[in-house]
């Protein structure tokens, strides 16, 4: 799971390099510029990038959000360990390094699919989970901005120790935010089953609320000092428990069997339909190149003509010559059925020769993040309809390369010389792919 390597690397980070980030942290916020510089721009270009595990866990950590996620999470808990234990004694010394390389992080996610709620908005698509999730990343960057640069210590020294306190505290909405965020995006998703969506809810509530469990925990032994820790703790066991469970059962799918693709099938794919041409019968042919052919009858009535000037010139042979008109007459007569087939293989419709057969054939091929499934029905070498689905890629993205990429291969009834949607690159080729290996199983050998 990607956050769980993230969150690996943040706290080895934490924990093995706290003595460079303290003596040098310039050299943090540089690196990590560079990485989410370079997040975007390979994710922001027609830039193809063939290993899934390149995309998804290299690039995919930065442009995801999760290693951001994940260093946030780490300056969560620092705030949270009981004060005097050894994590704390090595987090809080560089808890404000740590949040300004999370926000540098976090930058490659927010430009990212920024990007992609700008031009959502653009087209128009503005559902509610759009609105819900427009809102609350706002808000999170415009806390998250000024937090991050009071954090440096030039502009803390600058200000007021209780005016700069008070204000930190929005960090705690911030991080609210963030799980919500996660929520929204995660819970349906893992109620339609999709793979590994239920497991990374269950870790970011641990993550989360055993954060926020813990942090009123402190807060009251600090106020309260209770003589014994024993109903704080067990309070706080419950607090944890309950509410991870509620957010797992939320998010479950009821049971279902997740390895279904006909539940991805019915809630994903989307089918474009495609109406034959039609021609004119008796006067042209469309054949397998999708070119028109003249069919070039012959007229029924240049026989009959042919009989009929026969008959009228028997019938004015003389007398003296009936014997030479007998005998002309019957070697037509004994040559007409050689004329008569030449004239009904003349008249005859040339059959149409098709490249594929005619029924409805299936490819899969490798997406952004997963497979993309493309179903298509061929009848008389003309696409009548494709259907296409991911089993994980953006849907905002797999929209855009749909719309782009299938009515071309409708058209040219082929996976060749297709153009991808320029922003969904590694969409466009799943499906185009997908096209490819189906048109391969209905073509004929």
């Amino acid at each position: 799971m990607l956050f769980l390597i993230a969150l690996f690397i943040a706290i080895l980070t934490a924990f093995c390099l706290d003595k460079p980030l303290k003596k040098c942290p310039a050299a943090f916020y540089i690196t990590a510029a560079v990485l989410t510089a370079a997040s975007v721009v390979v994710t922001q270009s027609d830039m193809t990038v063939s290993s899934r595990f390149v995309r998804e866990y290299v690039i995919g950590i930065f442009s995801r959000g999760a290693l951001g996620t994940a260093f946030w999470a780490v300056v969560m808990w620092a705030g949270a360990l009981p004060n005097g234990s050894a994590p704390i004694k090595k987090l809080m010394p560089i808890r404000g390094e740590l949040s300004i390389t999370a926000a540098i992080l976090t930058f490659s996610h927010i430009i990212t699919y920024g990007m992609t709620y700008i031009t959502n908005l653009i087209k128009g698509r503005t559902g509610s989970d759009f609105v819900i999730t427009s809102i609350v990343c706002l808000a999170m960057v415009l806390i998250m901005t000024p937090l991050t640069v009071m954090s440096f210590k030039k502009i803390r020294k600058k200000m007021n120790a209780k005016t700069w306190k008070k204000i930190q505290r929005l960090a705690y909405i911030f991080y609210a935010l963030i799980f919500i965020h996660i929520l929204v995006l995660f819970v349906p998703k893992a109620q339609k089953g999709r793979e590994g969506y239920f497991l990374s809810i269950l870790v970011y509530s641990a993550v989360f609320v055993g954060y926020a469990v813990m942090r009123i925990r402190k807060y009251f032994i600090a106020s309260k000092k209770p003589e014994k820790n024993t109903i704080p703790n067990i309070v706080c066991a419950c607090a944890f428990v309950l509410p991870v469970a509620l957010t797992g059962a939320l998010a479950h799918n009821g049971g279902k069997d997740t390895a279904k693709p006909e539940e991805i099938v019915s809630d994903n794919a989307a089918t474009f339909t495609f109406a034959p041409e039609t021609t004119a019968v008796g006067t042209a042919l469309t054949t397998s190149g999708g070119s028109i052919k003249s069919t070039g009858t012959a007229s029924a009535t240049t026989k009959t003509s042919e009989t009929a000037i026969t008959e009228t010139e028997t019938t004015k042979v003389t007398d003296e010559n009936k014997e030479s008109a007998e005998t002309e007459k019957h070697e037509e007569q004994n040559d007409e059925p050689e004329q008569e087939q030449h004239e009904e293989a003349q008249t005859a419709e040339p059959q149409p020769t098709y490249i594929f057969r005619s029924g409805e054939y299936e490819g899969e091929a490798e997406g952004y993040a997963g497979k993309v499934h493309v179903k298509l029905a061929i009848e008389n070498d003309t696409i009548t309809s494709i259907s296409a689905w991911a089993d994980e890629d953006d849907p905002e993205y797999f929209s855009d390369a749909m719309n782009t990429v299938i009515p071309q291969i409708g058209a040219k009834v082929s996976a060749d010389g297709i153009d991808a949607c320029s922003g969904a690159t590694y969409s466009s080729n799943g499906i185009i792919e997908a096209a490819r290996k189906a048109l391969e199983q209905a073509r004929i050998q």
